[in-house]
């Protein structure tokens, strides 16, 4: 079974109010009632500092959001 660990950061789950996180970042589809495949490096201001859309259909890879959180200043 995988598991996310216990990382020391939070992560967002967009599950209830339905899709307001998504909405707030411009990541909510409407005509869907779904969400683009993202994801987001916001820092404690809720700034994002890195973000990579995926297309439909193609699974985004953590491995994107770690290089970026080790490229960050």
């Amino acid at each position: 079974m995988a598991t996310q660990g216990n990382p020391d950061y939070p992560l967002i789950s967009d599950f209830y109010p339905h899709g307001a996180i998504a909405r707030k970042y411009g990541l909510f589809l409407e005509d869907t009632g779904t969400w683009k495949r993202a994801i987001l490096v916001i820092d404690k201001n809720r700034i994002i500092r890195w973000s990579k859309i995926y297309e439909s259909g193609e699974n985004p890879n953590p491995m994107d959001a770690l290089v970026a959180l080790r490229n960050l200043p």
